[in-house]
């Protein structure tokens, strides 16, 4: 995850400006994995980092994040919400 995220950070300069959206979902991707007892490596700022360069990249990326925070936003439970993909 690491490797991915400091690629990301090369290619949009580590510059993005972070949504407000993407911290969000982040911290509640972190207090999911902190309250389910999960082995899931999770670092919220690394989260926050590549969902904001993510969403950035509209062309590409944009879509597929949008549906991640919706999915995310939707889900009351952890478990569901560790599965959105």
């Amino acid at each position: 995850m690491r490797r991915w995220v400091f690629a990301l950070c090369l290619v949009a300069g580590c510059t993005e400006p972070r949504s407000a959206a993407c911290k969000e979902v982040c911290r509640r991707e972190a207090e999911c994995v902190d309250s389910t007892n999960s082995k899931m490596p999770f670092d919220e700022k690394e989260c926050i980092a590549a969902c904001a360069a993510l969403e950035s990249d509209v062309a590409d990326n944009g879509a597929k994040v949008k549906r991640h925070i919706d999915c995310v936003n939707s889900h009351e439970s952890c478990e569901a919400v560790l599965e959105c993909k």
